[in-house]
C-alpha cells in the first residue's frame, strides 16, 4: 500500500527541503508541485484571485492529480515536464502547497503535514531563494519585491496559513530540518 504524505505550507517555508530530506530518509518517490507548472493552469494575477476567489480549485493541475492517482494505486509513471521516473514506493512524498484545500490533488494525501513557519522566516527564505536563483540574469530589485509584499501580497500570503488546523500534523517550520525530520519520522512510527 503507498501512503501519500503531503508536506504543505507558505512560500518559504521548507516544504520542498522537507520533501527532499524525508524522500533520501525513506528512500521514497517525491513528486514536487512545481514540476507541473509547464502542463498546468493557475490564476495570472494571485492578488486578483484573491479579491475574487480563493478558490483553490482555480489551479488546474490535472497531470499532477493523474501521476498521484497512478501512484496511489500502484502504478510507475513517468512526470510528463522533467520525464523522471516515479515508482510506487511505501512511501510517496508530495510537495503540497495548497493541501487538501486543493481537492483534485489533495484527495490523495493520507497524511498531510503543516510548516507552520513564521511569516518573517518564510519571507527572509524566499528572497533568498529568489535571489540566489536570478544570479546570472537579471537581478531581481529587493526592496521593490518587499514594497509589493507589503503593499498588495501579504494578505495573499497569510491566506496559506488558513487551514491549517485541519492538517493532521502541524510542525513549527522554523525547527532544523534534522528536528522535523525526526518528527514526521516520529508520526510515521507511531500510526503504525
Amino acid at each position: 500500500m503507498v501512503t501519500i504524505i503531503g508536506i504543505s505550507g507558505v512560500g518559504g517555508s521548507g516544504k520542498t527541503t522537507l520533501v527532499e530530506a524525508l524522500g533520501k530518509v525513506l528512500k521514497a518517490t517525491t513528486v514536487l508541485w512545481d514540476d507541473y507548472d509547464p502542463l498546468s493552469q493557475g490564476p495570472d494575477d494571485y492578488i486578483a484571485w484573491y479579491e475574487n476567489s480563493r478558490d483553490c480549485n482555480d489551479w488546474k493541475y490535472d497531470a499532477l492529480a493523474e501521476t498521484l492517482s497512478s501512484l496511489k494505486h500502484g502504478k510507475t509513471v513517468f512526470c510528463p515536464a522533467t520525464r523522471r521516473e516515479l515508482a510506487p514506493t511505501e512511501y510517496v512524498i508530495f510537495d503540497a502547497p495548497l493541501g487538501r484545500k486543493h481537492e483534485a490533488t489533495g484527495q490523495w494525501i493520507d497524511l498531510l503535514v503543516f510548516l507552520d513557519t513564521p511569516p518573517d522566516i518564510a519571507l527572509a527564505r524566499r528572497i533568498i531563494r529568489d535571489y540566489h536563483a536570478s544570479k546570472g540574469s537579471e537581478d531581481k530589485d529587493i526592496v521593490e519585491e518587499l514594497e509589493h509584499y507589503l503593499a498588495k501580497a501579504r494578505p495573499v500570503y497569510m491566506e496559506s496559513y488558513n487551514g491549517k488546523e485541519e492538517c493532521d500534523l502541524l510542525l513549527d517550520g522554523s525547527l532544523s530540518l534534522e528536528m522535523l525530520e525526526s518528527q514526521v519520522l516520529g508520526c510515521l512510527r507511531s500510526s503504525r
